[in-house]
């Protein structure tokens, strides 16, 4: 049997989601070389990612919380002092 040529494949990934993400594996038993190829002939064997690819509904929930409050003024404050004169002013909205 003929010994496959292989290729190498370099991605950057935060490292808390890879330290985190490896302790998984180890679990499981595998490491992440054996991961990658596993998740590299799932996409082949169903010509598609081996997952749906979809934001949850709490996460698109966040995104239109996002976009609705994006034109929403901001007040910042320095200490409680001014949070109190801010929350005391009749004038404010």
């Amino acid at each position: 049997m003929a010994v496959k040529e292989k290729k190498r494949v370099q991605v950057q990934i935060d490292k808390e989601l890879a330290d985190n993400t490896e302790a998984v594996l180890s679990q499981l038993g595998l490491n992440p070389t054996t991961a990658i190829n596993m998740f590299y002939k799932r996409i082949v064997a169903n010509g598609a990612l081996p997952f749906n690819v979809s934001l949850s509904e709490e996460e698109r929930a966040n995104l239109r919380l996002l976009k609705d409050t994006k034109e929403t003024p901001v007040t910042e404050f320095k200490d409680a002092k001014e949070v109190a004169n801010w929350l005391n002013d009749p004038d404010e909205d």
